[in-house]
């Protein structure tokens, strides 16, 4: 069994040569690489060879205030369009 696994780790890879437009150094997986990639199934989370893949991209503190700052003058436009509408405003 052993063997197995030492044998998809060592033909993970593609032997294609990726597309120009691809980072350099990122390789494409062989058929026989995709046994590495696996799910935990309480959370649905990515694993590759046992190691969780990142999935994710967390806001810096800017974008987070740029966003909140968006959020709110959304907020204030929508209620004023609102007090428009009703003729609240003339």
């Amino acid at each position: 069994m052993a063997d197995d696994w030492e044998h998809t780790r060592a033909h993970r890879y593609s032997t294609e040569t990726p597309p120009a437009d691809w980072p350099t150094g990122v390789q494409s997986i062989s058929l026989e690489g995709l046994a590495l990639l696996g799910i935990e199934p309480a959370t649905n989370e990515l694993y590759w060879e046992g190691r969780k893949l990142v999935t994710e991209k967390k806001l810096a503190g800017y974008e987070r205030w740029l966003a909140t700052l968006a959020t709110a003058a959304t907020v204030v436009m929508a209620v004023v369009e609102v007090g428009r509408a009703a003729g609240a405003w003339h």
